[in-house]
């Protein structure tokens, strides 16, 4: 026995000490013209390495490049001639950033990703590792990836684990520049997890006496190559590589492995040798020992593929779980908004009629409850837009105040019916136009004052906006929404922003509700760069206070302030009558901000007094009798008799009254009480405005309102568009024809797909926009868009649906669907939205071109200016001082694009030319030039991919548009 294992042991101890192989010059190569060429022209190569990644890549002590790429690197440099020159003192980040950039021409320890291959060329695999998970030895629980969902895991920064992880969303992701930094950050307890190669961690751990960390084996069956990266202009430096490879023996890669890799992989059988050298008998019991955990290992082996199986089975399940949750919660907001649709436009219609008012508040309960409803259903789709990073934030003018009208109408039914107050507070120094998320700031205010109202049973919730800073055209608001309910207690606040999340059981039971609001609310106030603070004792109530930065629509701003200024009414004198005087205050810093000064009182005795003339005691007697309809002794209306009949009172004011929420009755008992205007609590400083201007500047408003309603009768004459409406739901159909045909549009009703088709076959030239729901019976809305656009390609059709479901939209574009409303629908939106579309696609119909001969009539189409004004003054909010400088610093910035861009193309740089597209197609969106941004999509996804046959065409197309786009903007 010990003559027959002596040769190997000796084999054995000489293979592990054979020093580095001295390699010859190899010219057996059969090299190609372009190899020979590009080695001649780029005799040196500058490679970029990772200094910590042992054993494969590393400097020694002394400086010195060395690890099993290294050798690779000496065997490549020995039989090509080439010199690889290592640029040093850069990090892995440093280094690969360079690469990037296109700084370093290779990188020769790398692995491959999906993404790395569109920026560097790869050669053939020289070597093989394993992903391995890396925790504390106290740590449990960590079997499998799954096991890191949810979890922060430490990772080398771009780095192949980087790429692979960040491919899983679930797994949060805590980025270090050294494998060593990372391990360490594990070992002392300040991160869990980390994901690394098996050969490197177990060299660190080894090297670094890290004694406390483990190994999880994962993903057993697949191994990770490492490769040579080359820039990806340089394809002859991969192939002299690959040939290269190709003539290394067997025996040379082991060789090169055991000295660098075999100590990690394999233990020390050393003195285990000796041992049997000795003891012959031993090495039958170890031989044996060791077949038995052998096969134990192998059983253990399969059973862990077993459970592996199963668990990629699980996730692949939750997936599908997911997907099916996702479709089902889509599909049941479907088919709740197209009810909610009909309700909402039978309401708007009925108002449309002569109705009391009591009718009147029965229809805004309904459209009320409606629209709570409809909330309720955006939260749930809100909060899972927001789970999966979804959620998207409009940048729109908008008006402030009919923000805050908006949610006082849609709030004012839960205030009354918990029979509370409700006090608005705004500071007169707060513009009211601003950009921004108008629908997401209502939202917030809607979900905290819900909130506030839901746990409020006796006192009052109230809304108060101050200004707390400004910075330019920057205001820094806090809108605090605060109530005297029952309050929080510390644990409450705790989880209060957590989903589904209420204070506690007996709440839920008592108050309801989805628990997703004010999750919902916190998500979207950081969203918004803002802050959120609560502050609540139990039983003495809550106050909630979001703070926002709001970008001044500066313009529109100007407009309404000349307006203010251009009416002031400092002749107006006026009296105020307020019940308790809680509003006195607030009353009095907006008819300030007016220019107006005001007497105030909350004694009718004492109002009237001040009414009186005796003696000449007022010169000055009031115009404007500012009116609580609650007032003491009687009410409002009794104060008004009380006036009327007082002969004292030589000069009798204007009156406004101040009306309950809710009360909408007492707006039919103004007139014959003889009050000139009435305005619903809380009080919005728009409004009151209005009110005042409605009294003094009556005769103006009158005839412009009768001008307005002139415009609109010769507009509506004017307009005899034709309409046809695909829809299956009867009621549906109702609406659209009663809104549209009171607008002077001429409507057709499809009740399917088919049937729609084949009216639109028949009247196509009546025809000038198409309304098509997707989901329809015999033939869907997309299949009847697709055979539509077979007879007319410029006709506008719109998706008319109540779909959420990601990719709709997307889905639409394919067929020809290209604009898209969402239903529920605001009515009057509705109108204007078909007005707009239908008005613009016909003025680019009139810029038809036509040439005299009949092929060209056939082939007649659609010229689509280079520059969209519209579209890019929308893009900044209408701003069109702003779009001109915007327009002047394109001019100056992309004089020579084209220049660059040729030269770019010309060197086949086919990355950098991308990116100068890339940041074109983005500026030129902004500015409304379409045509140039579809021409810049192609032209940059060809670069991407190498495309040369189409990269010609799609650079002269470019060129072209390019060209013209500037020249407009020089003549703008």
């Amino acid at each position: 026995m010990k003559r027959k294992l002596g040769p190997v042991l000796i084999l054995l101890i000489l293979l592990s000490g054979i020093p580095d192989f001295c390699y010859a010059s190899d010219a057996s190569i059969n090299w190609s013209s372009d190899e020979l060429a590009f080695m001649e022209e780029h005799p040196v190569i500058q490679v970029g390495v990772d200094p910590k990644f042992v054993p494969f890549e590393f400097f020694d002590e002394t400086g010195n490049y060395q690890g099993l790429t290294s050798d690779y690197l000496e065997i490549i440099s020995q039989k090509t001639g080439l010199k690889f020159e290592i640029v040093k003192n850069l990090t892995w980040t440093e280094a690969y950033e360079k690469a990037f950039r296109g700084e370093i021409d290779m990188l020769p320890a790398i692995s491959k990703t999906a993404a790395r291959e569109q920026y560097f060329l790869f050669s053939e695999p020289y070597y093989y590792f394993k992903r391995v998970i890396v925790i504390r030895n106290t740590t449990k629980n960590i079997n499998d990836l799954g096991d890191l969902y949810g979890q922060t895991v430490a990772v080398q920064r771009n780095s192949s684990h980087h790429s692979y992880l960040a491919d899983y969303p679930q797994i949060n992701l805590s980025l270090y520049d050294s494998v060593e930094s990372a391990l360490t950050a594990v070992a002392n307890g300040s991160e869990t997890v980390f994901v690394g190669n098996l050969a490197t961690t177990n060299y660190l751990i080894r090297s670094t006496g890290l004694t406390n960390l483990k190994f999880v084996a994962f993903e057993s069956d697949k191994q990770q190559g490492l490769y040579f990266a080359s820039r990806s202009d340089w394809p002859e430096l991969i192939s002299i590589i690959n040939k290269t490879l190709e003539t290394i023996t067997p025996e040379e890669k082991i060789a090169i492995n055991n000295k660098w890799i075999g100590v990690e992989v394999e233990p020390d059988y050393g003195p285990i040798y000796q041992i049997i050298m000795i003891i012959g008998g031993i090495i039958v019991i170890i031989w044996l020992v060791s077949v038995y955990w052998i096969l134990r290992l192998r059983r253990e082996i399969a059973k862990r593929k077993i459970i592996q199986s199963d668990l990629e089975s699980a996730k692949i399940e939750a997936e599908a779980a997911n997907n099916i949750k996702s479709n089902f919660l889509a599909r049941m907001s479907h088919e709740i908004r197209t009810p909610l649709n009909a309700i909402i436009g039978m309401s708007y219609l009925a108002k449309k009629d002569q109705v009391i008012g009591t009718q009147k508040m029965y229809l805004d309960r309904i459209t009320q409850s409606a629209n709570m409803m409809l909330s309720i259903i955006n939260d749930i789709l809100d909060y899972s837009k927001i789970e999966s990073g979804k959620i998207e934030l409009e940048r729109v003018p908008f008006n402030l105040d009919l923000v805050i009208q908006d949610v006082i109408n849609i709030m004012s039914f839960k205030i009354e019916e918990q029979r509370i107050g409700f006090k608005l507070a705004k500071d007169p120094k707060i513009p009211n136009c601003y950009f921004g998320d108008a629908k997401r700031i209502e939202q917030i205010l809607l979900n905290l004052i819900n909130n506030a109202t839901k746990f409020t049973t006796v006192g009052e919730v109230s809304l108060d906006i101050r200004l707390i800073a400004k910075q330019a055209n920057q205001y820094h608001l806090t809108f605090s929404v605060s109530d005297t309910g029952i309050g929080m207690s510390e644990d409450q606040i705790k989880n209060l922003f957590d989903p589904f999340s209420q204070g506690d059981a007996s709440i839920n039971r008592r108050f309801g509700g989805t628990g997703l609001g004010l999750s919902i609310v916190k998500s979207l106030v950081e969203m918004m760069n803002g802050e959120i603070q609560v502050y609540s004792s139990e039983g003495e109530g809550s106050t909630f206070i979001v703070k926002l930065v709001l970008e001044e629509d500066v313009e529109k701003e100007k407009e309404y302030q000349k307006q203010v200024q251009a009416l002031y009414f400092n002749d107006i004198k006026t009296l105020v009558l307020e019940k308790t005087g809680s509003n006195m205050n607030i009353i009095d810093s907006y008819l300030s901000a007016f220019g107006m000064h005001c007497e105030l009182t909350t004694s009718p005795v004492s109002a009237i007094n001040m009414l009186e003339l005796e003696n000449g005691k007022f010169s000055d007697p009031f115009d404007l009798l500012i009116l609580d309809y609650d007032t003491p002794g009687g009410g409002g209306f009794k104060f008004i008799e009380m006036l009327q009949e007082n002969k004292r009172i030589a000069k009798k004011p204007k009156i406004i009254m101040l009306l309950p929420m809710l009360r909408e009755d007492l707006f039919n008992r103004l007139d014959d009480a003889g009050v000139d205007v009435g305005i619903g609590k809380p009080i919005i400083p728009s409004i009151l405005y209005n009110g005042i201007l409605e009294i003094f500047r009556t005769k103006a408003i009158v005839a412009n309102q009768s001008l307005k309603r002139e415009q609109k009768i010769e507009s509506n004459r004017q307009n005899n568009y034709g309409v046809l409406v695909v829809e299956d739901n009867k009621t549906n159909q109702l609406i659209a024809k009663s809104l549209l045909e009171p607008e002077g549009f001429r409507v057709w009703l499809g009740d399917e797909g088919q049937a729609g088709f084949e009216i639109f076959k028949a009247n196509q030239q009546d025809i000038d926009i198409v309304l098509m729901d997707l989901h329809m019976p015999i033939l869907n809305g997309y299949e009847a868009a697709e055979k539509i656009r077979e007879l007319s390609k410029d006709i506008p059709i719109v998706a008319m649906t109540a779909d959420v479901i990601e990719g709709v939209k997307e889905k639409c574009e394919v067929y020809g669907i290209h604009h898209y409303i969402s239903k529920p629908f605001d009515p009057e939106h509705f109108v204007e939205i078909i007005k707009k579309i239908v008005s613009r696609n016909v003025s680019q119909k009139k810029e038809i071109e036509i040439t005299p001969t009949e092929q060209s009539k056939e082939n007649a189409h659609v010229k689509i200016p280079v520059l969209d004004r519209e579209a890019g003054l929308k893009y900044i909010g209408n701003n069109e001082v702003l779009y001109q400088q915007v327009l002047s610093a394109y001019l100056v910035e992309n004089q020579d694009v084209n220049d660059k861009l040729a030269e770019a193309i010309k060197n086949k740089h086919y990355k950098i030319a991308a990116e100068i597209v890339h940041k074109i197609k983005s500026s030129s969106g902004s500015i409304g030039a379409k045509p140039l941004v579809l021409v810049a999509s192609d032209l940059q996804k060809a670069l991407e991919a190498n495309q040369k046959d189409k990269i010609e065409d799609l650079y002269g197309q470019f060129v072209e548009l390019m060209n013209e786009l500037l020249e407009n903007i020089k003549k703008e």
